[in-house]
């Protein structure tokens, strides 16, 4: 449904050709856009070709300026500009790399850290004393090669000591040379902010947070990230702020909960997702339950069952929706179902196979293979509204709607309930109508499952459908904590604090309130769930917190030779073990280096990796020989074959007799391995003082550190058919 509410929001937007560029909204001309981009940011020399566009969208005149590479390696420039203030809003820049290879980044975090203050100084000197820099301790990177290492900072802004998250300026600046690969300026003008003279006392939004109460039981199944785990998939218990509510905001002033009934979010938190209020006690859990699994399909069903063939699939679809006389079947696939593998969906599409005024009409249907169930369908056409056009209304659009699922999923339709009429908030366009209802179990609403639906308002008829259905068993809900508990527990962990937020009601107005919300560290991993059990915090992935990736601030390595190497791993949440100590000295175990070498690059986050999963995973990979113990020390030999396979040269390591190495002890070195310790020395991945190697010397942690970050800066020779 994701797309459709970012269409809605799209067909609001009003793009112009570059003759009519400017209005009575506008201030500056496009021209002098451009030069505003160019005096502040360089643009590469091989950008020659430029476009320009003319945007209005909520009242708000912008230019859009793009440079583009006409020449090989393509890359792209790409800014936005207040067409009324002169102010640059968004820039944001990409470059193809021909040879694939992480670049060392030359810049520390304090160093780019200064890049992105003069520039946020430099654009919005006007604004600064107004933000503050607020930093994000969990944020993690990773050594890929796709795009250059950069650092992120985010300004948010500040009224009257009191923060207002939606406004203020992010800044991302590279790491290898310090130039700004992106920058976001959000700053809405013309508000009116409640005065915080009257504001009610913390304890008493607290006490509103729990009467209402914010949290609600839920079922959820993390998503799969993996198609090619093994892992089972897992139904956890949760407490997570209610959909019902603006991510658990208690208004500041007359201390009631901040409802969605007739607006739309206009700054949401990203841990937000979808959920709806069921009828079960305010101050205990949901009634006890046994476990419940569908009856009518089980896992052993779907792998042994013979699937449905294409024709069988078009019939089920032909059945459901009508398909025009002209169109014609264009495409058809039979793939996994990425979040249930066991499962095999027909992809099929159908269009008129010509153009009408420009436009190709389209039908696209999913049916499941194993099932036979119809789990979406969506057109590209439907009526065009005009003057004479009619119209039904919600309550009209909502019994079609119904009356298609209950056509279609009978049973199923039995065990969901309509979420808030006004879900999605604000205005729909006058010809549609979304529904969305939520799957429920054990009396307990199921995050993410159930149907979404779309109904054409003028047409008549539902235009876009979705169900999705996991078939898994849900667990008891008898033994889960109070919700009272569990609320404590909550704002514990995340206590309230005050801000102010911006709500964006219907006729694309705006209103600004002074609420009282869950404390927010600002960054990617803000997560509103608590397990319902432990009363653990949990990610989206279903781990706890003890279990998720953050970066590391060693505190033991100042002065180390390897200490810019060990900062940089930590970063990349690598070698935690012994939390803000990093003992580099320590001889390096193969499990260490195995996991610092999966987090490294940034693969695997979304899953808590056992032993034997980090073994799998390295001779999957053919970092390690098949009898490697995970508790072993590795020597420099071990080490330098660990890079030299890391980095994709273990064919050149094996071919004898053409390297040399300049060390006194070179006679210790196996022949076998000759190849391997020549590369790793020559491409600056070992770190060695004097002419003695010492090959069955143990290799410390600040040794492996230095080797990982140095081999993945090796430049690799260009493969136009394979990439690393």
């Amino acid at each position: 449904m994701n797309l459709v509410v970012i269409f809605m929001l799209l067909v609001q937007l009003v793009v112009y050709p570059v003759n009519t560029l400017g209005n009575e909204k506008t201030s500056i001309k496009v021209e002098q856009a451009v030069q505003v981009v160019k005096d502040n940011f360089s643009i590469p020399a091989n950008y020659t070709r430029m476009s320009t566009g003319y945007n209005e969208y909520n009242n708000r005149a912008t230019y859009s300026i793009n440079w583009n590479s006409t020449d090989q390696p393509g890359g792209s420039f790409n800014a936005m500009v207040d067409a009324t203030t002169g102010d640059i809003l968004n820039v944001n820049q990409w470059e193809q790399a021909l040879k694939p290879s992480f670049k060392l980044p030359v810049l520390s975090a304090g160093d780019a850290e200064k890049v992105a203050t003069d520039l946020v100084s430099k654009l919005t000197s006007k604004y600064q004393t107004q933000m503050k820099l607020v930093r994000d301790n969990q944020q993690v990177f990773a050594l890929n090669n796709s795009q250059p290492f950069a650092y992120n900072f985010q300004w948010i802004r500040v009224v009257d000591g009191i923060p207002f998250p939606g406004n203020g300026v992010s800044v991302s600046v590279r790491g290898d040379n310090g130039h700004v690969r992106d920058y976001n300026f959000n700053w809405a003008q013309d508000l009116t902010f409640p005065a915080a003279s009257k504001v009610i006392s913390l304890e008493t939004a607290r006490q509103a947070f729990t009467d209402t109460p914010m949290l609600e039981l839920q079922y959820f199944i993390p998503p799969i990230m993996n198609p090619q785990t093994s892992e089972p998939r897992r139904v956890l218990l949760v407490y997570q702020l209610s959909n019902k509510y603006y991510g658990g905001a208690i208004d500041a002033l007359s201390g009631q909960p901040v409802t969605l009934d007739t607006q739309a979010v206009g700054y949401k938190p990203m841990s937000a997702v979808s959920s709806v209020s069921v009828a079960t006690s305010a101050t205990e859990p949901a009634g006890a339950a046994s476990p419940v699994k569908e009856s009518s399909i089980s896992q052993d069903t779907l792998k042994n069952s013979q699937k449905i063939s294409q024709s069988e699939a078009v019939e089920i679809v032909k059945k459901a929706i009508i398909i025009p006389k002209d169109f014609v079947i264009q495409f058809s696939s039979l793939n996994p179902d990425w979040q249930n593998p066991s499962e095999q969906v027909w992809e099929l599409n159908w269009n008129t196979g010509s153009f009408n005024m420009g436009e190709n009409r389209y039908i696209g249907a999913r049916v499941n293979a194993n099932t036979g169930d119809l789990i979406g369908f969506n057109m590209s056409y439907g009526t065009k509204l005009d003057d004479k056009s009619k119209t039904i209304n919600r309550e009209e659009a909502q019994i079609i709607a119904e009356d298609f699922l209950k056509r279609i999923q009978p049973e199923r339709f039995k065990l969901v309930k309509m979420e808030s009429e006004n879900f999605y908030g604000g205005k729909m366009p006058p010809n549609m109508q979304m529904f969305s209802y939520v799957r429920v179990v054990n009396g307990i609403p199921v995050s993410r499952n159930g149907f979404n639906i779309t109904v054409d308002t003028a047409a008549n008829q539902v235009m876009n459908y979705d169900m999705t259905w996991s078939n898994l068993e849900f667990p008891s809900s008898a033994d889960v904590l109070p919700i009272n508990q569990a609320t404590d527990r909550f704002l514990k962990m995340r206590p309230l604090e005050m801000n102010y937020t911006l709500i964006s009601k219907q006729e694309g107005q705006q209103e600004v309130r002074l609420v009282y919300q869950p404390k927010t560290n600002y960054g990617m991993n803000n997560p509103a769930m608590l397990d319902a059990k432990t009363g653990d915090l949990t990610d989206w992935y279903g781990k706890s917190q003890s279990q998720w990736f953050k970066s590391q601030n060693f505190t033991d390595i100042s002065g180390n030779y390897a200490e810019k190497e060990i900062s940089l791993m930590g970063l990349m949440g690598a070698f935690g073990e012994y939390g803000d100590t990093f003992h580099p000295d320590e001889k390096i175990t193969a499990g260490s280096l195995l996991r610092a070498m999966l987090a490294a690059e940034g693969n695997n986050r979304d899953r808590v990796l056992n032993d034997e999963d980090v073994l799998k995973i390295a001779k999957e990979r053919g970092w390690i020989p098949g009898d490697l113990k995970l508790g072993s020390e590795l020597s420099r030999d071990d080490l330098s074959k660990m890079m030299i396979r890391l980095i994709n040269m273990e064919p050149a390591a094996k071919v004898r007799g053409i390297y040399f190495v300049p060390f006194t002890d070179f006679d210790q070195i196996q022949t076998e391995s000759m190849g391997y310790i020549a590369l790793a020395w020559g491409l600056g991945i070992l770190k060695l003082d004097g002419t003695t190697l010492n090959p069955n010397q143990t290799v410390t942690r600040a040794e492996a550190a230095y080797a990982l970050v140095h081999a993945y800066a090796v430049e690799q020779p260009q493969n136009n058919y394979m990439m690393r």
